[in-house]
């Protein structure tokens, strides 16, 4: 035994030990290493993922001033909900205006379809006349002939015959006349008709419901008493119904994710909260390629950039977390169940 009190057979074995644990440690780390990268082979992550939600431009169909208003900013919404009214009044004259002008047009209608019966009826009067007068005319022709009757009484049956034939005409192109204005007047009542459809549309336009449930944005700008005009942009909806996010994969991400998909989505805005999503689709072209100025990769300088694509994916909602549209996320996918 040396001096120290090391043994010759101990310093030998610090070496070995050394030489052991370093080796445990490498396969420690490549296993490690190896299990990260399959990991992320088969459940492929990204936290360049954004919240999204379909949203509406309110804008006013009619032309007014704001009544009332029913709601405020960042308020939730139910369909069918009132949010805001416009005064009322003029549409309403509108539509009484045009519901007179119709029953007018209609008792006029009807007042030419009574003369068109009359006048049907002449004309079967003077027909009925003018076969007798034929008659007549027939019979005083076939006796002045055989010299019983006078030539001039013969003649008074002709210009009467004559007579008779000029008033059936004469009726026939009365009830052709009547006819015309009665086609006229139905498409007078068929205008009318769409002008009264028109004014209460107008009218129902004044008020303007919820078409979903949604978020009011913070934009919410019309006041009491404001005048608005059509297409002019109020305020926006946020639709509560339909969520998704769009997560920006790398390219090399997105060879095993398919539609149908589950996922699993964090917020930052709810650490430690996780929702459940699907797969929709993946985009046909890279955010570059869609951009205002896409890259222009054919020239002397190229730079290989590894593209990122949208991979859109269903959100379920949490009612103790309500969703917000641009909330930063964390997307993974597991592409081993679908």
């Amino acid at each position: 035994m040396s001096a120290s009190g090391v043994t010759p057979a101990s310093t030998a074995g610090h070496p070995r030990r050394t030489k052991l644990i370093a080796a445990g440690a490498v396969g420690v780390v490549a296993a490690g290493l190896a299990g990260y990268f399959t990991y992320n082979h088969y459940l492929p992550s990204t936290n360049d993922a954004y919240v999204h939600a379909y949203t509406v431009t309110v804008s006013p169909y009619v032309e007014g001033y704001i009544k009332s208003i029913h709601t405020e900013p960042n308020a939730f919404v139910k369909k069918g909900q009132l949010i805001y009214e416009i005064v009322p009044l003029p549409f309403q004259l509108s539509v009484a205006q045009q519901q007179h002008q119709l029953e007018a047009a209609i008792a006029q209608k009807a007042g030419l379809e009574d003369q068109l019966l009359k006048a049907r009826q002449a004309l079967k009067d003077q027909q009925a006349s003018q076969w007798i007068i034929d008659l007549n005319q027939q019979r005083y022709a076939y006796l002045q002939q055989q010299q019983v009757v006078a030539l001039e009484k013969e003649q008074e049956f002709e210009a009467a015959k004559l007579e008779a034939r000029a008033e059936v005409k004469s009726a026939g192109l009365e009830i052709s006349r009547l006819e015309k204005r009665i086609r006229e007047q139905e498409a007078t009542i068929k205008a009318l008709h769409a002008a009264v459809g028109n004014a209460k549309v107008n009218l129902n336009y004044t008020r303007y419901y919820a078409p979903m449930d949604a978020f009011v944005s913070n934009n919410f700008s019309i006041r009491v008493g404001q005048y608005v005009k059509p297409g002019q942009a109020m305020f926006k909806l946020v639709d509560n119904t339909k969520w998704w996010v769009d997560a920006n994969y790398l390219e090399s991400q997105i060879h095993r994710i398919r539609d149908g998909m589950p996922a699993q989505i964090q917020l930052d805005m709810y650490p430690g909260v996780t929702f459940k999503g699907t797969v929709i689709n993946i985009s046909q072209g890279s955010g570059a390629y869609y951009s205002l100025l896409p890259p222009q990769n054919a020239t002397g300088n190229w730079v290989k950039v590894p593209q990122r694509f949208p991979v859109r994916i269903r959100l379920e909602q949490n009612d103790r977390h309500p969703l917000r549209a641009g909330a930063t996320a964390h997307a993974r996918v597991n592409t081993l169940e679908r």
